[in-house]
């Protein structure tokens, strides 16, 4: 029994040491001569630059020039596309080339008013004219790709307009979910969050999507909080609610388990060390 014993732990300790020597994909830029054009197409990029990250079934490429990082994320295994569609993506900036978040910058889909639209291109310096004005105000609602400044923790701060604005777009291609970025340079650093990045020496950039955002998270709160109700004016237990056939998430779909409800779709995310590449 004793040697047993010694045997498991020896074997445990066999597959555990692969995952603690286990190293994050370094990945050099390439210099992009021209402007990527961000429509989620993805033809632009050619095979050799993809870096597989098989963690998550994707592959990655990187391009930068002297105001922008352009990104291209294809995962091709739906099992983790999550809810990417919802919550966009966060890149995570770490001089100290550490995985290790410490400021962000979050690429997000956000459903606003006209008038909304219209402040928001104002604040990025455009200029519109009254006619102009009259014809956006024309629709009620409008699909925006929001760019935000986030700290470790993942709460928008400040952003000075001034350093641009990141944007990317995503479309479907069979399985797999195509994702272009634009990201300027100057976002990658933060006075707010203390990170300052040298572009000649490699950093960590964190990549991740997934999870729940705020409005998922009320929405899921405001549906237990109606099976709670239920079950205590029924006399049943939540469980049993849920268990009986229940369905939870938009469109009706998902599980039928109070632990799914709970738990929500899983967040993702991978680190690269990223050397940017130099017009020299």
């Amino acid at each position: 029994m004793k040697t047993n014993k010694v045997l498991s732990v020896v074997l445990l300790g066999l597959l555990v040491l692969p995952l603690a020597a286990a190293k994050d994909v370094a990945i050099a830029s390439k210099w992009a001569a021209a402007p990527i054009k961000v429509d989620g197409q993805g033809d632009e990029w050619a095979p050799e630059e993809m870096v597989a990250i098989a963690d998550v079934g994707a592959k990655f490429a990187v391009r930068n020039d002297a105001k922008n990082l352009y990104v291209l994320l294809n995962l091709e295994d739906p099992k983790f596309h999550s809810s990417i569609q919802q919550t966009g993506v966060t890149f995570w900036v770490n001089p100290e080339l550490k995985s290790k978040k410490l400021h962000g910058v979050r690429l997000y889909p956000k459903s606003i008013t006209a008038d909304e639209l219209i402040k928001e291109l104002e604040v990025q310096g455009q200029t519109l004219t009254p006619e102009r004005k009259v014809e956006i105000q024309k629709q009620k609602e409008y699909l925006l790709f929001a760019c935000d400044i986030v700290n470790k923790k993942g709460k928008p701060l400040a952003r000075d307009p001034k350093l641009g604005v990141g944007t990317y777009r995503m479309i479907q291609v069979q399985k797999s979910r195509v994702l272009e970025f634009t990201v300027p340079v100057a976002l990658l650093n933060s006075v707010e969050n203390e990170v300052q990045v040298d572009l000649t020496k490699p950093f960590k950039l964190g990549v991740e999507w997934g999870g729940m955002t705020e409005e998922m998270r009320a929405i899921r709160a405001a549906q237990m909080g109606d099976r709670s109700s239920q079950a205590a004016g029924s006399g049943m237990s939540g469980d049993s609610l849920v268990s009986e056939g229940s369905t939870i998430g938009a469109g009706g779909g998902g599980g039928g388990s109070l632990a799914a409800m709970r738990g929500g779709p899983k967040a993702y995310s991978f680190w690269v060390d990223l050397q940017v590449a130099s017009d020299k």
